[in-house]
């Protein structure tokens, strides 16, 4: 009797050092997670699945367009986006509409490579990217459309100014998704001036709108 009432002790003890060392590694493992997700982390943009797309406007209509996005990062910390980078290439502008001849005009002059009208729009030979440099996001409650405002610079032909927006973040551990609806840049903060009203007299309706809209669909992945 004595004996089993040793042994049943000895079962128990070794159940209890089970448990005990089971509620450890769990807590462990939970610990570890928890810092996957809130800790430091660096995602490295997709150029294949990212891309900015351009709206221009004038009085006799609108033309629109794509940017390649090249390169470009996004930090994440606590579960927000920190800081981040977005590298527009800037060579590879695109026209879709008009198509055709026009568009492929229309290109030409947007990316200054006809000869005497480097400086309307681009001039892309000279400055060849264009760059998004994200300072912080900030949570948005109860909007429909955005769930962060980011805030940040952009820089166009080394002239950067500060530009905000509402986006859409999707933060996972294996990647980052920003979403941003189309949103106006005025282009004469950048020294685009072509038939602007802000400069030149006399334009009537041959003008072009100093706001164009831009919208991005920017997809990383974890470094």
């Amino acid at each position: 009797m004595k004996h089993l009432i040793i042994m049943s002790l000895v079962v128990v003890g070794g159940m209890l050092t089970s448990c005990k060392e089971k509620t450890q590694a769990d807590t462990t493992t939970t610990t570890e997670s928890q810092n996957n997700t809130t800790g430091k982390m660096v995602f490295q943009i997709d150029p294949q699945q990212s891309t900015v797309k351009w709206i221009g406007a004038k009085p006799a209509g609108t033309h629109n367009g794509t940017v390649p996005i090249s390169s470009g990062s996004f930090t994440v910390e606590g579960g927000n986006v920190t800081s981040g980078t977005i590298v527009m290439d800037m060579k590879n502008l695109k026209v879709l509409d008009p198509s055709g001849d026009m568009g492929a005009s229309l290109e030409s002059h947007l990316k200054g490579i006809e000869p005497g009208k480097e400086e309307d729009f681009f001039n892309v030979d000279k400055y060849p990217t264009a760059t998004y440099t994200i300072a912080s996001t900030t949570k948005l409650e109860n909007d429909p459309e955005a769930t962060h405002m980011v805030n940040g610079s952009l820089t166009i032909k080394n002239i950067t100014k500060p530009v905000n927006f509402k986006a859409k973040l999707d933060i996972k551990e294996g990647g980052v998704t920003v979403t941003a609806p189309p949103f106006a840049i005025d282009r004469t903060e950048f020294d685009i001036k072509f038939k602007s009203l802000k400069f030149f007299d006399n334009l009537k309706d041959d003008f072009v709108n100093d706001e164009f809209q831009i919208g991005f669909t920017v997809v990383a992945n974890k470094k």
